[in-house]
């Protein structure tokens, strides 16, 4: 199990979540069974990835019910695994970064502190000043916020790379990737199952980053 700190989806599920995965699979009413499932972690994995209930996620007018954590994590789940990145706790760690930036969680600190930074210097300029948890914590800032600019605004970093306002995708892409393998060598890293997630996103990224780049494409209005 991640820390509880980690911007994590399965385990933050809602009542309302589970009644769409509910009316989709058992419309008749009998959900003895999947309530069993909804309670195990094998058990939601494998209702989760069935495609079904993906298609019903992103084509039903009932999917207005479920939480912005459930949405994205179905539509990350789904690609990782289309892009051969099958584990369940990268896409569950990726998702939940992307729903935090739809659903703000006041408890965390360092959300209003680096969530505007776009330039890689910006991050630089708090991790070269920063020791021990702070440092830790700063690089995994900076991983996920250069995950979620590579993966869903690519289109943004291209443009202002080509009015020379910045470097292109590939750098902050490596940015990213460099920021999460620091994090996993971190001294101070939370434990085990932040280590190993962190150097397994570290090492996916570029694969990670063109499949956000085709669920931004394809699923998530983003605006201009």
């Amino acid at each position: 199990m991640l820390e509880h700190w980690m911007p994590t989806c399965r385990s933050r599920f809602t009542r309302s979540d589970f009644d769409f995965v509910a009316s989709v699979l058992a419309p008749d009413g009998t959900r003895c069974h999947l309530e069993k499932l909804w309670q195990d972690p094998d058990g939601m994995r494998e209702m989760l990835d069935l495609r079904e209930l993906f298609n019903c996620v992103i084509e039903s007018p009932a999917a207005i019910r479920i939480t912005p954590r459930f949405y994205f994590y179905m539509l990350v789940r789904h690609a990782f695994l289309q892009s051969g990145l099958s584990d369940v706790e990268l896409a569950d760690y990726v998702a939940g970064v992307l729903a935090k930036r739809v659903c703000t969680e006041l408890a965390d600190p360092l959300q209003d502190v680096t969530c505007g930074f776009t330039h890689a210097a910006e991050f630089i300029s708090f991790i070269s000043s920063s020791t021990g948890r702070m440092r830790f914590h700063l690089q995994v800032a900076a991983g996920n916020q250069f995950l979620v600019l590579t993966g869903m605004y690519p289109d943004f970093l291209k443009r202002r790379s080509a009015m020379g306002h910045g470097p292109g995708l590939e750098f902050y892409e490596a940015f990213a990737q460099r920021s999460f393998l620091e994090a996993a060598d971190s001294g101070t890293a939370a434990g085990v199952a932040s280590r190993h997630l962190f150097g397994s996103l570290a090492e996916a990224m570029p694969t990670a980053r063109r499949t956000l780049n085709r669920v931004a494409e394809e699923f998530v209005f983003l605006g201009d």
